[in-house]
């Protein structure tokens, strides 16, 4: 034996009990508690304590050293067991001690391979987006720095090629917390997600948390024997396509080899990130996956799904107890960009969402916006984005030309025109002089509702001015972004042409439209068809109004858009007894602080004039228009028509006469003279009845 001094004895000691042979030659053993992923590796002790060399007092013990003492006592054999000789291997030769030698000053944390004591945790980090950690040396110093308050002393470094997540130990649960701390955190643009085998005790459980693997021999079989158990499974569980991890907790094979499914806080956080690569190794041609009853509260112990499946069409969360939007986000976006149908019926975030709003609508808008992709929700379907029309028009089809500039009044054809600012005419008047008589002007079965936008407009905010005062409307303004309750957006929803008039129009203030000024008003209008068996007219109408206060010159002006779809007035209704010629199926009106007219001022040359009208058609240099042109222009197409073979002048003028009063084509305006026996009143009466039946190409083109 090598008799050494009390200092050095102490060192060669503490080195007997390291995890790593550091010495040559030296008999140490692999001391404390080795754990990896799915493998519980246990060793021997660590080496013992050094001899003592003559000290003063033979009684006291240095720190660092064996027993001091005025003679070389026999060293107390090492834990991890002695040499051929029954000598401690004190690892070499060791330097003089020099007072200039000293170690550094102790930095807040150390990274060493020192064996773990008796309270040290296990660590396991790994990233998000699936990026391996195992190379990188880099790691334990960030999160080193990181870590706060404590000193960090991380040890047992260990990590796992298949998943490329690494683990490593700290001392106590007080520097594992610090580190648990830290999960979410950005590291290299990576997102680290931490658990340990504390979690439990870390978050007020004194459950235990580590996984329970039977033991076996070597970490390697451990592992192979794991992953087979994993593959079992699996392959049990997977049918065309379709992968059940449904209630993976009462699996036979999983509790037979002791493997906790993922989300069990009793079981290894890489267990999902194994089991999907396993899979997408196993079954690449998954579509669906459903994991419907494993008691998941968040999607990150199965967010590997978007890294191993990033096809995945079909996903099933029912029946787990998910909470709030954000433990969605793990698969949200486009992690899984091809993901058609979502389940998450029997969960906290849909119950509870619909108690509170009494309907699914704000669950449904905040599920869609998290994936986008999905056409199916909880078995229903979604909503149909809107689309404009566009068909199949690429981004590259369309090629606007931005700025794009301002137009004037649009009008798909002349007729459409005529008719329109007839309408608009006698509308507005009513509405600013006698409002009750606008009931014969509303379909029974029309809808109308308006919007208070009650924002400063730019106009106001350039002016110093404040916003409107908007009192006598906010009552039943139904805007939707403030009017969160179910029964108020359904009630503040006017039906039937009595109850738009009396409990709507009636209820504004009196107001004051100036149709002298056709800057003040902007009208786009074109024939549209699929809504009702005739072509309807829609109408985009911008403007302003004045308040009428009594007793005041000027009143406070408004500013508004409203859109009409009018279709023409059955004969023998309420609406065409009364004059009009068209009726209102649907009315929407939208009240914004004033902001002038600048908006739809057209600019220079930009005159909208459409292929299929005359020049003029485009836009309207006055509002009012010739009512004898308006009535000229309906009519033009209906005297232009030629009689057909083997109908008399007699025919051909009473056809002429339906058609102008039914809005049937030529054709069939002939058949239903035929089938009525010639009798104009027995025809109308006849289209009347039949208006549901009769086929869309029976209709004018236009029909006004």
């Amino acid at each position: 034996m090598i008799p050494g001094r009390g200092r050095f004895g102490g060192r060669g000691g503490r080195n007997g009990n390291n995890d790593r042979d550091q010495n040559d030659g030296a008999a140490t053993v692999t001391g404390n508690t080795e754990i990896g992923f799915f493998t519980n590796r246990r060793g021997g002790g660590g080496g013992g304590g050094g001899g003592g060399g003559p000290v003063r007092d033979s009684n006291r013990r240095n720190r660092r050293g064996g027993v001091r003492s005025s003679v070389a006592l026999p060293p107390r054999p090492g834990r991890g067991g002695e040499d051929m000789d029954g000598d401690l291997s004190m690892g070499g030769e060791k330097k003089n001690f020099s007072p200039y030698q000293r170690p550094g000053r102790n930095t807040r944390s150390t990274t060493t391979t020192q064996s773990d004591p008796a309270g040290a945790v296990v660590i396991f980090v790994r990233t998000q987006e699936g990026q391996s950690l195992t190379t990188d040396s880099e790691l334990y110093d960030f999160i080193s720095r990181k870590a706060q308050p404590t000193k960090i002393n991380i040890t047992k470094k260990s990590s796992n090629e298949m998943t490329g997540a690494v683990s490593f130990s700290v001392d106590n649960i007080a520097q594992a917390k610090s580190v648990r701390a830290l999960s979410g955190i950005r590291y290299k643009k990576q997102k680290l997600i931490i658990n340990t085998t504390q979690d439990e005790k870390i978050f007020g459980s004194s459950s235990s948390t580590s996984l329970e693997i039977r033991p076996s021999t070597s970490s390697g079989s451990a592992s192979r024997g794991t992953i087979e158990s994993i593959r079992e499974f699996l392959r049990s569980r997977y049918n065309g396509g379709f992968l059940n991890l449904e209630n993976m907790s009462k699996d036979e094979i999983l509790r037979n080899a002791r493997i906790f499914p993922p989300g069990n806080t009793k079981g290894r956080s890489d267990v999902g990130a194994v089991m999907m690569k396993a899979a997408s190794e196993m079954f690449p041609e998954t579509v669906t996956i459903s994991f419907a009853s494993n008691r998941l509260t968040s999607l990150q112990p199965i967010s590997s799904v978007a890294q191993f499946f990033p096809n995945l069409q079909n996903l099933s969360l029912k029946d787990n107890n998910i909470y709030n939007y954000k433990e969605l986000e793990y698969l949200s976006g486009k992690k899984l960009p091809n993901l058609r149908e979502l389940i998450l019926l029997d969960n906290p975030i849909r119950d509870k969402d619909i108690q509170r709003n009494n309907d699914d609508l704000t669950y449904r808008s905040e599920i869609t916006k998290l994936f986008p992709s999905i056409s199916i929700l909880d078995q229903t379907p979604v909503a149909p984005k809107i689309t404009f029309g566009l068909g199949d028009l690429t981004k590259n089809d369309l090629k606007p030309a931005l700025p794009a500039p301002i137009k004037g009044n649009f009008f798909d054809n002349p007729a459409t025109q005529a008719t329109v600012l007839e309408f608009l005419t006698s509308y507005l008047e009513l509405f600013d002089s006698n409002r009750s008589l606008l009931e014969h002007a509303y379909d029974n079965n029309a809808t109308f509702s308006y919007v208070v936008m009650p924002l400063q407009s730019p106009l106001q905010r350039s002016r110093g001015k404040p916003a409107d005062n908007w009192t006598g409307y906010n009552s039943q303004s139904r805007n939707l972004s403030r009017v969160k309750d179910l029964g108020q957006r359904t009630t503040r929803m006017y039906f039937g042409s009595r109850d738009i008039i009396q409990q709507g129009l009636m209820k504004f203030p009196e107001t004051k439209h100036d149709l002298t000024d056709a800057s003040k008003i902007s009208v786009d209008s074109w024939q549209t068809g699929g809504l009702l068996p005739s072509v309807c007219i829609y109408i985009m109408l911008h403007g302003e109004f004045e308040e009428v206060r009594r007793g005041s010159r000027d009143g406070p002006k408004k500013s508004f858009d409203r859109s009409f779809i009018i279709a023409p007035a059955p004969a023998g209704s309420g609406a065409a007894l009364h004059g009009w010629k068209c009726i209102i199926i649907s009315d929407q009106l939208t009240l914004r602080g004033y902001n002038g007219s600048a908006a739809w001022k057209p600019e220079e040359d930009t005159t909208v004039t459409p292929s299929n009208a005359a020049p003029a058609a485009g836009s309207s240099s006055a509002f009012t228009p010739s009512l004898s042109a308006a009535v000229a222009a309906v009519a033009a197409s209906v005297n232009q028509q030629a009689p057909m073979d083997g109908v008399s002048p007699e025919q051909h003028a009473k056809a002429q006469e339906l058609q102008k009063l039914t809005g049937l084509n030529y054709p069939y305006a002939l058949q239903c003279l035929m089938a009525s026996g010639w009798d104009i009143p027995k025809g109308v009466a006849l289209v009347n009845e039949n208006r549901a039946n009769i086929p869309q190409d029976a209709w004018q083109q236009p029909a006004f």
